[in-house]
């Protein structure tokens, strides 16, 4: 009786096991947010972080037409304030933000921009999209989680399969929402650092989509005791960075009507 019962659980086992498999291999939606929370606790956990990207970048000109920008951008965070990135290419700039303000310069123009920010990075990345409709494809991969910055309850998609990419297997997953269309590649194997990300903004008039290739990633980069203090030419001469005109309204408005209302 004893090794009856022995057999009928292992089999029962077996079949339970089996079937929690075979539910995770044809449920797409929650393979695909576990690699995403995955690829999140990755750069969750690193105190700083430095990477470059190849970026394609579909821009929406004045007339409508689409303008592709080819850009080569080499990005710094040091966690929680601290930001530093510069790019060459169709768009040779050079941005710092040091936990006050972010100073933005445009080499061939040889004008820069400064502007007070807020105090944390993922508050200054929200400020560069929502307040200076800065288009940023990278701002999600540096948020501090970004899988709550990409995954929402409103968000849709998941694993799409898995495909080699420079000799290296990848989980490919593919996810929608609000406005935005997104597709990430991470390594089956390893530390989940991205290799690609393909962005697409269908509704947007500025940016409409970015292909995104990753190289290059370190958790303990060297950084410079100067890295995140500006730079400036002494002949570059200063700018505004103008405001969205939509939230200047609102400031407006906000004013108008007694003060915005507080988070």
């Amino acid at each position: 009786m004893n090794v009856r019962l022995a057999v009928v659980v292992v089999v029962g086992m077996s079949v339970v096991g089996a079937g929690a498999c075979s539910r995770f291999r044809t449920d797409p939606a929650a393979r695909g947010r576990q690699i995403v929370e995955r690829m999140s606790a990755a750069l969750e956990a690193a105190p700083a972080m430095s990477v470059t990207t190849h970026e394609v970048r579909e821009r929406v000109k004045a007339d409508g037409s689409i303008q592709k920008a080819n850009i080569v951008r080499n990005t710094i965070v040091l966690r929680h304030d601290r930001l530093y990135f510069t790019t060459t290419g169709d768009a040779n700039s050079e941005a710092w933000y040091d936990g006050i303000g972010l100073t933005l310069v445009l080499h061939k123009e040889k004008v820069f921009a400064q502007a007070r920010m807020p105090e944390t990075l993922d508050r200054t990345l929200d400020a560069l999209n929502e307040r200076f409709n800065v288009p940023m494809p990278l701002a999600d991969f540096i948020y501090s989680s970004p899988a709550k910055a990409l995954l929402a309850d409103t968000t849709t998609g998941g694993w799409v399969g898995q495909e080699m990419i420079d000799g290296r297997s990848t989980d490919h997953v593919a996810f929608k929402d609000k406005g935005a269309e997104w597709e990430i590649w991470v390594p089956v194997e390893g530390t989940a650092l991205p290799v690609k990300a393909v962005l697409r903004f269908p509704n947007s008039k500025r940016l409409r989509a970015a292909e995104v290739q990753f190289s290059n990633w370190s958790l303990t980069p060297e950084i410079a005791a100067d890295r995140f203090t500006p730079h400036v030419g002494e002949d570059y001469e200063g700018i505004a960075m103008i405001q969205r005109a939509t939230i200047l309204r609102h400031a407006a408005d906000a004013t108008q009507s007694g003060g915005a209302e507080k988070k």
